[in-house]
């Protein structure tokens, strides 16, 4: 039942705001209204207590000092009466046995009041009966009592006045908090809804379209700054895209044309073993240069999930799986003319992933082969550093480390290229008559030493070409 409700009734952050508003407001003021009137109350309370105690007070002073006649006492409460205009009172004054000796004033609360009123423990005694407050005080050596009567109902009726002033002021507040808050919470989201529009127009395919947010409030300026970096990112993800497309399109569609073409022209006529042997030779090349590329997009997309898959951790030793693993590698090199050079030193067994590590491995040294001229070396060293092997010097990691070292004689990488030469997709222009990379091997190789969490760095050589480097932990995180 609940959730029918709230999929008739969706949640509304303008509509939740106004009446938060609205609620706020009308508490307050309720809250101001009864506070004001109780304060009212209790101030119209005291005056009134004031005035019964002045009053009781002059009266009795005034008989005190009255000739002691009845016709003194009527004097005194004559006088004391006339002083008086608002509210109406009654004044009246009684002997021992109650019997009314004179009384003056409003003579509807004289008819009013009969019984004589009795001060108690204090000098003068007060309370709310009806319309009417009493009070009662003796008369200083003398067994008489002064009784003063006042009329509230003028004073009720102004705090009731005053009490449908608040409601009326209340509902008016409800009225105008409801249409307030509303007004406001609306005008609040104007630039929330701005920044809708402008969103739901945006076509990210097209790249650089951004929401103006120039005079939008702090709180959806933050809104459209978060949206403008996401637009950002996704540019930047699709240009990668469309260069990694439009590259591997081209990359991938050179081998196959050579494939197709080779074929082709060899079935034209009839060959020789030899001349067939030649072509499935030079077709198994272009094959293996195919499968080299869907391994390195594989294991790129591998690493760009945001879970990456366990690998399996094992004790190998790295340089004799290079002697046996890079048989294609030396086959590349002497085919381009390029020496290359193994040699390993120390204890070069490694905790790690097998697979991920020789294809860190084979990305560098098939880097280094493509950027090598004709005649070049690219030398591979690997070496043990720490324990438990023999000590080939210092090492950062507790356990020891394997140290892969890359040397080529190439042109070295450009200064525009020296910040970037990790991330994917990006690669210089080849030497001649050589295809070029997808840029993904050194993305891979990186992403192959954070998982061993080890690290990978490149620096200029004092002749020329490049060096890199490749440290791994002899026991490396799992």
């Amino acid at each position: 039942m609940s959730s029918r409700r709230a999929e008739a009734r969706p949640y509304s952050l303008t509509r939740r705001l106004a009446t938060r508003f609205a609620v706020t407001t009308c508490a307050l003021v309720l809250l101001y209204a009864l506070l004001s009137t109780w304060f009212v109350v209790a101030q119209m309370r005291q005056d009134l207590l004031l005035l019964l105690a002045h009053e009781t007070e002059e009266l009795a002073a005034d008989i005190e000092h009255s000739d002691g006649s009845h016709a003194g006492y009527v004097e005194a409460l004559q006088r004391i009466a006339m002083t008086v205009e608002e509210p109406p009172t009654g004044f009246r004054l009684r002997d021992g046995d109650g019997q009314v000796l004179a009384e003056s004033g409003d003579r509807h609360l004289l008819l009013f009041v009969t019984d004589p009123v009795r001060p108690e423990t204090s000098w003068r005694t007060h309370l709310f009966s009806g319309k009417l407050a009493v009070a009662a005080a003796p008369v200083p050596g003398s067994d008489m009592l002064a009784e003063v009567y006042v009329d509230v109902q003028p004073t009720l009726a102004r705090l009731g006045r005053y009490f449908l002033f608040a409601m009326l002021a209340f509902l008016l507040a409800v009225v105008l908090a409801t249409f307030g808050g509303w007004f406001t919470a609306s005008r609040g989201m104007r630039s929330l809804h701005e920044v809708v529009r402008q969103a739901g127009v945006i076509d990210p395919v097209m790249g650089g379209a951004s929401i103006r947010i120039e005079d939008a409030p702090v709180e959806v300026a933050a809104v459209g700054g978060a949206l403008n970096g996401m637009l950002e990112r996704i540019d930047a993800g699709l240009v990668r895209m469309r260069t990694f497309t439009a590259s591997l399109a081209h990359e991938l569609r050179s081998p196959l044309q050579n494939l197709i073409g080779e074929t082709e022209v060899n079935l034209l006529s009839p060959r020789s073993v030899t001349e067939y042997q030649a072509l499935l030779s030079s077709n198994l090349e272009e094959l293996h240069a195919l499968s080299d590329a869907v391994d390195n997009l594989v294991a790129w997309c591998r690493s760009a999930e945001p879970e990456k898959r366990a690998t399996q951790r094992e004790l190998f030793d790295l340089a004799g799986e290079a002697e046996l693993r890079l048989v294609r590698e030396r086959q590349t090199a002497r085919r381009e003319r390029v020496n290359l050079l193994l040699t390993s030193e120390g204890d070069t067994r490694l905790w790690a992933d097998r697979e991920g590590a020789l294809r860190m491995l084979r990305n560098l040294v098939r880097n280094a082969i493509a950027w090598s001229p004709p005649d070049g070396t690219v030398h591979v060293h690997i070496q043990g550093v720490g324990t438990p092997g023999p000590d080939g010097g210092p090492s950062s990691y507790p356990d020891g480390e394997v140290r892969v070292v890359v040397d080529d004689e190439g042109p070295g990488i450009p200064d525009e290229l020296r910040s970037r030469v990790f991330e994917p997709f990006v690669s210089g222009r080849p030497r001649e008559r050589h295809r070029g990379g997808y840029g993904l091997g050194l993305a891979i190789s990186r992403s192959v030493m954070e998982d061993h969490a080890g690290r990978l760095s490149f620096e200029r050589r004092d002749g020329q070409g490049t060096r890199f480097v490749a440290r791994f932990p002899r026991r490396s995180a799992a």
